[in-house]
């Protein structure tokens, strides 16, 4: 990549930094019994429906349908999808960040370097989020990039191309912490460095974001010595 310093970090709001997947799951096995897809369970449905871990919506509900019987549309499937995650989402009364998050940024924060979110996740479900997790109140508004500021979606670099730009750091010095193979591959597209950050830690969730360009990868923010990690990257070539 290169060995310039890091300037700035960029985080992926849902999976990476709030662990809110299981009411997406939930959502994407609701929406298949809607079109007659039975799935049995989690690990079944990260076989059969290849896009439940990063999405988008479309392409689940795409898969959904080719394994269907076509009596529902594809935009039918998305919406019984999004409706039955939303449901469960403006239900939860309380939202944590994932254990070790705070402190981490928190690091960042004393070491000056620039902090983002980017994450195409619909701005009403974003700023719910965003407030029940009190991350407002630590990143600066104008640095929290959602779906309604960009026109392409992830794996498209847009997102993280502005993340920097709203940083006023060159994407080349930026870090990005991403929990999809999706997400990582708009990293690297944006000439920025991925990090790993997934939720299901299964083997071929980790060997798709390895795939995708994430390295390293971790299970959890307490594993990461964020110091050493920075320091790793300026030693790149």
């Amino acid at each position: 990549m290169n060995n310039q310093a890091t300037l700035g970090i960029a985080f992926d709001l849902e999976g990476t930094v709030v662990d809110l997947e299981k009411f997406h799951w939930q959502g994407h096995i609701l929406a298949a019994e809607k079109a007659g897809v039975k799935i049995g369970d989690f690990d079944e449905m990260f076989r059969v429906l290849p896009h439940s871990i990063g999405g988008p919506d479309r392409r689940v509900a795409e898969e959904i349908f080719e394994l269907s019987d076509k009596n529902l549309s594809v935009k039918d499937i998305e919406d019984f999808d999004v409706a039955g995650y939303r449901e469960s989402l403006f239900a939860i009364p309380e939202i944590q960040p994932r254990p070790g998050f705070l402190d981490i940024f928190h690091k960042l924060e004393h070491m000056g370097l620039g902090l983002a979110i980017g994450s195409l996740t619909r701005e009403d479900e974003a700023n719910f989020i965003l407030k029940k997790a009190g991350l407002t109140k630590i990143f600066r508004p104008a640095n929290i990039i959602l779906h309604s500021h960009v026109k392409e979606l992830k794996p498209h670099p847009e997102v993280f191309l502005l993340t920097a730009e709203r940083m006023g750091i060159p994407s080349k010095q930026q870090l990005v912490f991403e929990d999809s193979p999706r997400g990582v591959q708009a990293a690297i597209a944006a000439e920025s460095r991925a990090v790993g950050m997934p939720v299901n830690y299964k083997g071929e969730t980790v060997a798709k974001l390895v795939d995708a360009g994430a390295m390293p990868i971790f299970t959890s923010w307490k594993q990461i010595g964020i110091e050493n990690l920075l320091k790793s990257f300026e030693g790149e070539s």
